[in-house]
């Protein structure tokens, strides 16, 4: 159980920290933008492409792409609310007045998951949104929010964002640093964009079984794996992140 005051504070704190405040902005601005960029560029592809070309055509895929530049943002987003007191040096305090460990990271990771969900709902609703309109005006195919996958985008690409952003927040714990923990981040999502030039054990990896590329192929629908077990991965994964952070959050001094 979370407690409400502690969760109170904990918004207190995420709001005046206008790293944060930013993050959450230019996570929807972002988005909005490259959703549109991602758009325009595949309308332009979609005039000059070949026949086979058009049949391939994946107009969610298309504008969907922006995703993983968000994907950064939001787990950055988590690692602040980690991170931040680690920096300032108020952890101290706010363990004085929470009382156990356990209850301050519920809270924690309860004020991620909060302001991360609108965030990526937001983020997630305008890139569609703005993506296949684009599409359509530049006379290429579109996909209404209800066609093959749009839905499954829609309503569980949200989630997978903001299970990120709790994933920032496990290796704010672990790594008790902004910078430490946002590289490590960043360098955790884009390493999948190496898959096509990786070793053939090493691209099948990256490409079939790292979790968070798992999370988003199932929602395009291009998964090697069955839809439940590619979510099912992503969950565990960052699940046991968690754990492993509370563990050296209850073992290791403030």
């Amino acid at each position: 159980m979370i407690d409400t005051g502690a969760l109170r504070a904990e918004w207190t704190k995420f709001s005046s920290i206008r790293a944060t405040m930013v993050l959450s902005l230019a996570a929807v601005v972002v988005s909005a933008l490259s959703g549109w960029l991602f758009g325009n560029a595949a309308a332009g592809e979609y005039a000059a492409a070949t026949a086979q070309e058009r049949l391939d055509f994946d107009p969610l895929m298309e504008v969907m792409r922006g995703v993983f530049i968000s994907q950064l943002l939001v787990s950055a987003l988590g690692v602040l609310v980690a991170s931040s007191e680690y920096g300032s040096g108020t952890l101290h305090a706010s363990l004085a007045a929470v009382g156990r460990r356990g209850r301050l990271m519920a809270a924690k990771a309860g004020i991620t998951a909060l302001t991360a969900l609108p965030v990526s709902v937001a983020s997630v609703w305008l890139m569609f949104a703005i993506g296949q309109s684009t599409l359509a005006a530049g006379g290429a195919p579109s996909v209404p929010p209800g066609g093959p996958h749009a839905l499954a985008m829609l309503l569980l690409g949200p989630v997978v964002l903001t299970l990120l952003a709790l994933f920032g927040l496990a290796l704010g714990f672990l790594l008790r640093g902004t910078a430490a923990a946002v590289n490590v981040s960043t360098a955790f999502l884009l390493l999948p964009t190496l898959a096509s030039s990786s070793p053939g054990f090493l691209r099948d990896l990256m490409e079939n079984f790292w979790p968070s590329t798992a999370a988003f192929q199932a929602l395009y629908g291009t998964s090697w794996l069955p839809p439940a077990a590619a979510f099912g991965l992503f969950v565990a994964f960052v699940a046991a992140l968690l754990v492993a952070a509370f563990a050296r959050f209850e073992r290791r001094d403030a």
